[in-house]
């Protein structure tokens, strides 16, 4: 090889290049891949060449090599890919990238990274962020490298075989962005795929710039029965108690139900969230016996009508959508259960009230939070309740007493009226069967995008599986850190950081809030890469 000297230098082709741009491209494409037949004049014209950018590196007076940027349809790809744009990512600015020759002596790497390096700077001068390419079939293992996806079948002959490839700018940032000198965007926030926070809509961003209000104000006022009205509508909550608090503290007001009424309760755990109720009960003191499954397995419904009858519960308490795994458990099976045994039901249902289609009919309580599925800010918790408790009880503390939120305005203690107006405005101006179809779309593009990369969830029975959160195994514990790291430089902020994650080398996706439904595609495209290097490393 060809040791390049101090004079290399990458560039924009003028028209004295182009004898040398010619000879090269038949010496790589007529000669070395026969796709082309050899001239005799030993020059390979392009067609597209008027219509291209191309980028040459000189050694001095030598050429080491070169590639062509076009940027107008129609793309050789076009002729050879039917309906190209449907195997793409949509909503994207694409070029094709052509005619990628180095002359042998240079194959070393340097010249190569040169012209991708002055390549990337062009596209983002551009605003591209997709490129295609043919690629020949003896680099594939550079281009998979690199980050590019294939598509389709092989083009070209047998001696002259190429696989249509394409190249986000976000699998480029997760996978030779440190070699391009790419990097996410610094200035824009990365697109949001965490089970909280969660992005929020215009309107929601509006209206948290709103003038703060008094608890006790007309307009405070509006926004709780706005809520109310709300989840009426939306799960057909018939009473609506708000906290200013997280959910931890509505399920303490539950539990503090429960411990009033004196009956025993049985407790559902497939999940991290389903090991905080069984401590919700310890602390209350509430006499419960837990039915505990491996984390990501289906609760055995059998067992806990056996466990409610071996202990004469009262209650049943379970987390529906168990955040942790993406596990949703069956709902209708645990009302039949209660129903079976006298028992009454409580939910935590914060991950999916907002994220799947349910109502509370036949659940005695149902909590939920402001700050995921919702689309508002955390801060704010709500127990639905079938019925009002009784008021009155001085063994509750005020702070937990249910029946204190239910009566008069409904506000017993000071409240946010910015976070209380933001969750009026999150319910009242979502359109919620179009968000759980958006959910239910996103799901179904990532599990399959992952699928082809031999990646599959904690949770793949679709049946049981949250459309709205899926996790994954990242690998080792440092792994996760760097796998999220990753991601956030491509553009896309995962949840990772809890502990029960980290204890398990997971990682998660959600589709919660008012997230880009744009990004979901190019961010299972990026996971896919990024995990695959994960797990293989």
């Amino acid at each position: 090889m060809r040791p390049a000297s101090a004079e290399l230098t990458v560039r924009v082709a003028t028209e004295s290049d182009f004898d040398d741009i010619r000879r090269l491209n038949h010496q790589t494409f007529a000669t070395e891949i026969p796709q082309h037949a050899p001239q005799a004049d030993g020059r390979l014209v392009d067609r597209f060449e008027e219509a291209s950018t191309f980028f040459v590196v000189r050694d001095g007076e030598q050429l080491a090599g070169m590639l062509a940027l076009r940027d107008e349809r129609p793309f050789s790809l076009d002729a050879k890919v039917p309906d190209l744009d449907r195997h793409l990512v949509p909503g994207r600015r694409v070029c094709e990238i052509r005619l990628l020759a180095v002359e042998p002596g240079y194959r070393h790497g340097i010249v190569l990274r040169a012209l991708l390096m002055r390549l990337v700077e062009e596209c983002e001068a551009r605003g591209l962020d997709l490129a295609v390419i043919s690629a020949t079939t003896r680099q594939l293992k550079l281009y998979t490298h690199l980050g590019f996806v294939p598509f389709g079948p092989l083009i070209g002959t047998e001696d002259a075989a190429f696989q249509p490839m394409y190249l986000t700018r976000e699998a480029a940032v997760a996978h030779a962005g440190s070699l391009l000198g790419l990097t996410a965007d610094r200035g824009a926030e990365p697109a949001m795929f965490l089970t909280g926070p969660v992005p929020l809509s215009p309107d929601v961003r509006r209206r948290l710039d709103a003038p703060l209000r008094s608890h006790r104000s007309p307009e405070f006022a509006e926004d709780l029965a706005q809520i109310r009205r709300s989840l009426w509508m939306l799960v057909g909550a018939r009473h609506v108690a708000v906290f200013a608090g997280s959910g931890t503290l509505a399920n303490d007001a539950v539990a503090a139900q429960i411990a009033r009424d004196g009956a025993p309760a049985v407790i559902c755990s497939n999940g991290e969230f389903g090991e905080r109720l069984l401590d919700h009960a310890r602390r209350h003191g509430i006499v419960h016996e837990g039915v505990r499954v491996p984390w990501g397995s289906p609760l055995p419904i059998d067992r806990v009508i056996k466990a409610a009858r071996r202990l004469h519960a009262g209650w049943i308490w379970v987390v529906h959508h168990e955040t942790s795994t993406g596990m949703l458990n069956d709902l209708e099976a645990l009302r039949g259960a209660g129903a079976a045994v006298g028992a009454r039901l409580a939910v935590d249902a914060a991950s999916s009230i907002g994220a799947v289609p349910l109502t509370v009919d036949g659940c005695a309580y149902v909590t939920t939070v402001s700050g995921k599925a919702l689309g508002a800010v955390a801060g704010l918790s709500i127990v639905c309740c079938e019925e009002p408790p009784r008021s009155g009880d001085a063994s509750i503390p005020r702070y937990l007493d249910l029946a204190r939120y239910l009566e008069g305005d409904g506000v017993p203690f000071t409240q946010s009226s910015l976070l209380v107006g933001a969750l009026a405005t999150a319910l009242a101006t979502t359109d919620w069967p179009r968000r759980f179809e958006a959910i239910a779309t996103a799901d179904r593009v990532l599990r399959s995008r992952l699928a082809v990369s031999g990646h599959e969830p904690l949770v793949t029975d679709r049946d049981v599986a949250s459309p709205a959160v899926a996790t994954w195994q990242a690998g080792s514990a440092r792994d996760t850190a760097d796998l999220a790291a990753r991601m956030r430089n491509a553009g896309f902020a995962l949840s990772w950081e809890s502990g029960y994650l980290r204890a398990r080398q997971w990682i998660q996706t959600a589709f919660m809030g008012a997230f880009d439904e744009s990004a979901v595609a190019p961010m299972a495209e990026t996971l896919a890469r990024v995990l695959s290097r994960s797990l293989s490393s």
